[in-house]
């Protein structure tokens, strides 16, 4: 039997050793042709272990499992099998009670586990009306299935789709409808008959009932979520935000604004805003090499995305991007650091395109143009920081028309990565 086969999680729980419980993880380790698991927050202070004993008459040796502190054991039980039992363990240095053991084939089965007990202590604060509590829990839940591996399977969609409804409904309980549509709209792009009701609820509160067909089309269509982060929701924040202001504003045969994912969505999760704010300004300079650009229309728009271009198809461009990109030795914030002196692109070049220029044609300017050509000119922010940070081939460049204070015709491509 191979690793692979056997278990890769073991929870404790229940034990009158409080420190023993918790989740164990199979490591790479191996003693007696069985792999050791180790305590997932304290790690190699405590492990259970498959441990031989030789019978001191015959000299027979049998095997048992061991948990165990830092040598010690604790708790154990006897069996010939590399495969932890769930049952017949009993006291050796520990306390009483006997821990519960939990044996699961796959880690994912860990974050599920946990995660149920996350909605079923929500589903408790809810019946007391406690709505804050079952936020809180909701959280935790959802938080637990963004550390799993397979996000396609049934089990962790089911999951998400029921946190995030639940937790949709507590928020409209404390009159928050923007919270309960993100989380609505989160819980619908993963299933589309889930949380539909809630969504409806919460545009009413918003009161954009008439629209709320409109505003629900897209939603289902798996574009809003990041796929690579569905339950990283500050895309789906975004998202939501400039439903409200966009509508408040705008008649309603105005077009959608579109989801824009950014990969520190990703890398920032779970920071406040205060704590975000400060890891960006501390590794983006306020003002970055290369200059800014002021456009006023939409042919200068474009005079300026053919220019990257250029710039994006150079030789010299690729090569020092394809290098920094090659570096395994930057994590998040340092590679951020580095657009200051090379260009830093987080995605592959087939980007760097005449898609861009097309797209801002396509927006012609029989009606306010910018919000649709500014949103697929800010979609692709990395590209323009890579350009932006190229201090080489970089320069000040600004249009010769009057500059005017409205959004739709100031282009600001740093300023608006970092918002």
């Amino acid at each position: 039997m191979v690793f692979a086969d056997l278990p890769q999680a073991v929870v404790v729980s229940g034990a009158g050793c409080e420190e023993a419980n918790g989740v164990y993880r199979a490591t790479e380790k191996e003693y007696c042709e069985a792999p050791v698991y180790e305590h997932a927050d304290r790690g190699q202070e405590l492990k259970i272990t498959r441990e031989p004993h030789k019978n001191a008459k015959t000299g027979a040796v049998k095997y048992g499992w061991l948990l165990g502190k830092s040598g010690q054991p604790l708790y154990g039980a006897r069996t010939e099998s590399l495969t932890v039992p769930a049952s017949g363990w009993k006291k050796f240095g520990g306390d009483e009670p006997i821990p519960a053991i939990k044996v699961l084939l796959h880690m994912d089965e860990v974050f599920f586990f946990s995660a149920d007990d996350s909605k079923l202590a929500g589903d408790d604060a809810m019946e007391q009306k406690d709505w804050q509590s079952a936020i809180q829990h909701y959280t935790a839940g959802i938080d637990m299935l963004k550390q799993t591996t397979d996000r396609l399977n049934e089990g962790f969609r089911s999951r998400a789709c029921l946190l995030l409804t639940q937790r949709g409904t507590a928020h409209l309980q404390l009159k928050e409808p923007k919270a309960a549509l993100r989380d609505a709209v989160a819980a619908m792009d993963l299933e589309h008959s889930a949380a539909e009701a809630l969504a409806l609820d919460a545009l009413t509160e918003l009161g954009f009932k008439d629209l709320s067909h409109k505003i629900l089309e897209p939603v289902g269509s798996g574009h809003i979520l990041d796929p690579a982060a569905p339950l990283v929701l500050r895309c789906v924040d975004r998202w939501v935000s400039e439903i409200v202001n966009h509508f408040s504003e705008a008649d309603a045969d105005t077009e959608l604004p579109m989801p824009i994912h950014m990969p520190s969505d990703r890398y920032l999760d779970g920071l406040d805003e205060e704590t975000r704010a400060a890891v960006i300004k501390k590794y983006i300079p306020d003002e970055p090499f290369g200059g800014t650009a002021v456009i006023s229309n939409p042919t200068e728009c474009l005079e300026l995305m053919k220019k990257w271009e250029e710039v994006f198809s150079g030789m010299e461009f690729q090569s020092r991007r394809k290098a920094l990109w090659d570096r395994r030795d930057l994590s998040f914030p340092q590679r951020m650091m580095e657009t200051r002196w090379g260009p830093c692109c987080r995605r592959n070049g087939r980007r760097c395109q005449s898609s861009r220029a097309q797209a801002l044609t396509q927006n012609s300017c029989d009606r306010p143009w910018s919000q649709r050509a500014l949103r697929k000119c800010w979609s692709q922010w990395d590209l323009l920081l890579a350009g932006l940070a190229w201090r080489d081939a970089s320069s000040r460049c600004r249009s010769t028309g009057p500059r005017t204070r409205t959004a739709p015709t100031r282009l600001w491509i740093w300023k608006r990565w970092q918002m």
